[in-house]
């Protein structure tokens, strides 16, 4: 237990370092290139701290379980909302600016269609998701990356801020901070899981906490930076993006390499609690423009209720 601590106190120091020094470079990227911070976190962001999400998807697809993927996509994309926005939040507030807000509510109304018909066509037609709509998914992934960065390329602020060579630096501390972020997670979830096992925690507990919120603990952990650093756009780009990413990038593919067939209550409630989450969150962001205290401890309770439902659904499908 002990060499299981001194893992995870490690494997923490490292992620909260590397999550820190992902921010600082994401930031002069966006600067060389001229594009808002939200059209870094949408991408490049979202793009690599949804790579755990990724490679479950691939890995569990092509052994026949795409239902593992479907759920780690659910799960991560609820956790990205109402975790990862919800404890940043809480400790620091989040501010949400008007060409920001247009952005998010594209991604969540999108969001939402695709999972409401996902739970259209598991319960009321029973098939599916095949290599068509696999395809499809990866084609609006595709479409929105375009979107992205043709519509920020316009707007951004210049690149005369940061030199070539200073920009080539900052991707290349960018993406081996990005390999020590994915890196260090991994750590920090399995001694996780270990000491939760070593004190009899049960399995199905462990499954609906650690190893969903785990997949999310990238986008967690440089979140929780870009916004005590104020780079709010990055945070906001990175949460949001990272549900789109996962939606259609993660799935798709999943999708495409092996069909999927969604019919299992928990499945059901966490596509429900993930359309619950977009709803809240543009709510909140139309309304208040803005995230304070009070909204971090909704997210928060929302979340926590979330993970009871689960739970207690997981032990009716043992049972």
């Amino acid at each position: 237990m002990l060499v299981e601590m001194i893992t995870l106190l490690i494997s923490l120091a490292i992620l909260a370092k590397s999550s820190s020094v992902v921010v600082e470079n994401a930031a002069k990227i966006s600067k060389f290139f001229g594009i808002s911070q939200v059209a870094i976190g949408f991408i490049l962001l979202a793009v690599s701290t949804s790579l755990p999400e990724l490679s479950v998807s691939i890995i569990s697809s092509t052994a026949g379980e795409g239902a593992i993927a479907a759920g780690n996509v659910f799960g991560s994309n609820i956790a990205d909302i109402l975790l990862v926005l919800g404890i940043g939040a809480f400790l620091y507030g989040l501010k949400i600016g008007k060409n920001e807000l247009k952005d998010i509510a594209i991604v969540l109304v999108l969001t939402t269609i695709i999972s409401v018909y996902i739970i259209f066509n598991s319960t009321i037609r029973n098939q599916a998701l095949g290599f068509l709509e696999g395809i499809i998914l990866l084609l609006l992934f595709g479409f929105y990356v375009i979107y992205i960065f043709r519509k920020k390329a316009t707007e951004g602020n210049g690149t005369e801020q940061v030199t070539k060579k200073e920009a080539l630096y900052a991707f290349l501390f960018f993406s081996a901070s990005i390999i020590l972020v994915l890196i260090s997670a991994g750590f920090v979830v399995d001694s996780a899981v270990k000491l939760a096992k070593l004190l009899n925690i049960a399995e199905s507990f462990i499954g609906a906490t650690f190893i969903a919120i785990g997949t999310s603990l990238p986008e967690l952990a440089i979140d929780l930076q870009a916004i005590r650093k104020k780079q709010y756009g990055l945070a906001l780009g990175d949460a949001i993006g990272s549900t789109m990413t996962n939606i259609t990038l993660v799935l798709g593919t999943a999708a495409v390499i092996h069909p999927i067939s969604i019919i299992l209550p928990v499945f059901i409630a966490a596509l429900l609690f993930a359309i619950i989450a977009n709803i809240v969150l543009f709510y909140v962001a139309a309304v208040n423009k803005r995230i304070q205290k009070f909204g971090g401890v909704l997210f928060l309770l929302i979340y926590v209720i979330y993970i009871i439902v689960i739970f207690y659904l997981q032990i009716g499908e043992i049972s």
